[in-house]
């Protein structure tokens, strides 16, 4: 290429050769450089075809192609050298396996070639181009999607309580670009309208995301409870008869629950940057499901329970809305010196404690009946999560339920997949079923730095790798706060 104008061959080549790179028949390129147009050499290796090109400043062009070594003349501006192309027809060399289009092998001035083909005006736009990332995400996170995937948002405002709503629904169940959604609050049933939004919308920031996704907002005006929250509320997406639509994925809000609230500050270190109005949200939902799920597995009523350990208390998203008939058997733990110290001035009935980053905890063997962890699974190395496995099994009674979330498929794909993930790495997940993204630095590991990480784990490297300590009785996706909950029971 001419050592005059620098070119970045954007998509669709191969490798480079020796002396030239072969294209595929879509391709992008983006030359600098001051001049204003560009000679592009190209080789054909069919009897004729047709080259077609667009830029902001040129549109659409053709450039008939014939067989052996072609000059094409490109009008290029300082603020457009992007240019898109497509050859056509498709056509597979006999004496190679790959299906090729244009062999590039040169950029020169255009002075050199008067003879170069500018092209005729033509209608041709690429079509959008996806990374193969995002492909690859919006197929994999559909098969999760599958059932459903149901996500409301309580905020207060000036103008009273709103509950913002997210839904997700599998291709062959999307209404259009709008529908209503049936939402039971304290069971009664409301439609609430909901709009499709495109993944391609230019403010949106997590475009791998199926287009299977609407929102919407309702007022809860009907529910205030006077002082400027809500009643206490049980919300779920319903069925044509009433009932749960998406099992697992019902939301609660119970107010500040017990003791006072913590400050943004304590907040961030469990949650990040988490309004308050979430924090209580989220805690009131895992704690309402969490006691619901006990009745199930052991029919019997919560308040029977024995003693529960809340790993990773923070300062006490989960534990605050615990009932006053269990408190006093409730101990929480944390790596977090400072929250422990805030849970124990200000969540009453709770005994709390801080704890190494490594085992033991100082807890006789089977001590409880409940073992939980939020989002702590989630910043454990994996030859952490090994020994905090047993640990906790250790502690679990014969028989007792030990429950912790994860960032799996469904978390993993809708919000924490920046968009510099490449195919291998979406690979590397799916394949390995582990994958460590590197420290956090929030301040809760100043014990041993570095200890924190933001991991993700696949449903199946789950129920092979942790069945090693409990029984795997059920994933649920979506549990709380776009986490999947693991349901273990102690063997």
């Amino acid at each position: 290429m001419g050592d005059w104008m620098a070119t970045d061959l954007e998509h669709g080549f191969n490798a480079p050769e020796a002396g030239f790179v072969w294209s595929t028949f879509r391709f992008g390129m983006r030359f600098e450089g001051a001049a204003p147009n560009v000679l592009l050499s190209v080789y054909y290796g069919h009897d004729e075809g047709n080259l077609r090109s667009h830029s902001r400043l040129s549109g659409g062009r053709v450039f008939r192609l014939r067989r052996g070594m072609n000059k094409l003349v490109l009008a290029c501006a300082p603020s457009d050298r992007k240019f898109e192309f497509e050859v056509s027809p498709r056509r597979a060399l006999a004496q190679d396996v790959r299906e090729l289009g244009v062999m590039v092998c040169g950029v020169e001035g255009v002075e050199t070639a008067p003879e170069a083909d500018r092209g005729a005006p033509d209608g041709w736009r690429p079509a959008v181009r996806r990374p193969a990332a995002q492909l690859l995400a919006r197929h994999v996170l559909e098969s999760f999607v599958a059932p459903g995937i149901f996500m409301p948002y309580l905020k207060r405002g000036g103008d009273g309580p709103v509950l913002e709503l997210s839904l997700y629904l599998p291709p062959g169940e999307q209404g259009g670009r709008a529908m209503t959604a049936p939402v039971s609050i304290n069971g009664n049933v409301h439609e609430i309208e909901l709009r499709q939004e495109p993944a391609e919308a230019p403010a949106d920031s997590l475009p791998h995301l199926p287009e299977g996704r609407y929102r919407g907002r309702m007022s809860l005006a009907d529910y205030d409870s006077g002082q400027g929250d809500p009643v206490d509320l049980d919300i779920f997406y319903a069925d044509a008869a009433g009932r749960e639509a998406f099992a697992g994925q019902s939301a609660h809000w119970r107010g500040k629950g017990n003791g006072n609230v913590p400050s943004a500050a304590n907040i961030f270190r469990v949650a990040g940057a988490a309004p308050e109005d979430f924090f209580l949200f989220s805690g009131a939902t895992w704690c309402v499901k969490m006691m619901r799920l006990y009745e199930t597995l052991s029919g019997r009523r919560f308040s029977e329970c024995g003693k529960i350990l809340d790993w990773g208390i923070g300062c006490g998203r989960i534990a605050r809305f615990f009932p006053e008939t269990v408190r006093s058997r409730v101990h929480g733990v944390d790596i977090d010196a400072l929250n422990i110290e805030w849970c124990r001035e200000n969540l009453p009935g709770i005994a709390v404690q801080t704890t190494a980053p490594a085992p033991p905890l100082p807890f006789e063997d089977a001590t409880f009946e409940i073992v939980f962890g939020h989002s702590v699974m989630t910043h454990l190395s994996e030859a952490d999560q090994h020994g905090w496995l047993a640990e906790l099994a250790r502690v679990t009674q014969p028989g007792g339920y030990c429950l912790l979330t994860v960032l799996n498929e469904v978390s993993w794909f809708i919000r924490f997949f920046p968009s510099q993930r490449s195919p291998d790495n979406v690979a590397e997940y799916l394949e390995r079923g582990f994958v460590d993204d590197g420290s956090l630095d929030v301040g809760v590991d100043t014990a041993q730095p570095g200890v924190y990480r933001n991991v993700s784990h696949t449903s199946r490297y789950v129920r092979q790798t942790w069945s090693r300590y409990f029984e795997i009785v059920n994933i649920i996706h979506a549990f709380a706060d776009m986490q999947s909950l693991v349901v273990m029971r102690r063997k």
